[in-house]
């Protein structure tokens, strides 16, 4: 049973025995529909032209695993979690900052209470995510919109503690691919050894600064791409942590839906209606 990686929010999940290549959700919608009933429709959709995966693109799993639920670890839990664990190696004990509590930052969330992370903060500018992000392990919920422009020194002042009265995240991950956050996200990392990883993608053409002060005095920033993960070997062993409970995946899905309402999975998505979206055909 292959897993293939997908992009964007939505995913589709086909009965496995049937594999192949994959094709554009919005532009090829019709010839889908015209396709003879029956006739092998291959792989995934990824958004993608009409295409033929690689051998090495695609993870043999486990055969009991549910393919309408695993299906969303070939993207966002295998990058948030990977985030954690491969690209920032998050020690125990560690205070942890996640910007944007969509699908992957519930994903870091996961990571890092795997981690063994002490400290938990969840920012988003929807106060829906709160509850959501105490699902998964969050400890604290800022929402931006209440902090106003002071939302770095917010978050340093409340990593405070004991002997440490300087304040920073150990570690901290954009997952909105915003360039303004992914600049607060690296200031409120604690100076000497905080790390703030990029994980959100940003708009084509987007840069990101900082004064360099913030990184001669010890912050580190990082990118990672689909948490920094091995496939072939990491894909199966994500699915035995699914299957063994280690990691919740159903509670994220929140909407399954036919192919024909796969614009209504696009909207509900753009409206921040569901967390991952599952299109079976």
């Amino acid at each position: 049973m292959p897993v293939l990686p997908v992009a964007q929010d939505q995913f589709v999940h086909r009965d496995p025995r049937h594999p192949g290549t994959g094709t554009d959700a919005r532009r090829h919608l019709a010839l889908l529909s015209r396709r003879q009933a029956g006739s092998p429709l291959h792989g995934h959709l990824d958004l993608r032209e009409l295409h033929r995966a690689a051998e090495i693109a695609v993870a043999k799993i486990r055969e009991d695993a549910p393919f309408d639920k695993v299906c969303y670890i070939g993207c966002g839990v295998t990058t948030g979690i990977g985030a954690v664990i491969n690209t920032a190696k998050v020690e125990q004990g560690a205070k942890a900052i996640v910007f944007g509590l969509g699908g992957i930052g519930l994903n870091v969330l996961q990571g890092l209470r795997l981690a063994g992370a002490d400290m938990i903060i969840g920012v988003d500018i929807n106060n829906d995510r709160k509850a959501w992000g105490e699902r998964f392990g969050m400890t604290h919920f800022v929402n931006p919109k209440d902090v106003g422009k002071d939302l770095v020194p917010h978050l340093v002042d409340m990593t405070k503690s004991g002997a440490d009265q300087i304040g920073g995240a150990d570690y901290t991950f954009d997952c909105t691919g915003n360039v303004t956050v992914m600049r607060q996200a690296l200031e409120a990392c604690h100076r000497g050894w905080g790390q703030s990883i990029v994980i959100g993608v940003a708009p084509s053409g987007a840069e990101i600064s900082t004064r360099p002060f913030q990184l001669v005095t010890g912050r580190i920033w990082k990118g990672t791409a689909f948490g920094g993960a091995r496939g072939r070997t990491d894909v199966p062993k994500i699915v035995d942590w699914y299957m063994q409970g280690k990691i919740q995946i159903d509670p994220m899905i929140t909407h399954v839906m036919p192919l024909n309402e796969i614009n209504n999975a696009f909207e509900l998505m753009k409206r921040g209606e569901s967390i991952r979206g599952v299109v079976t055909f």
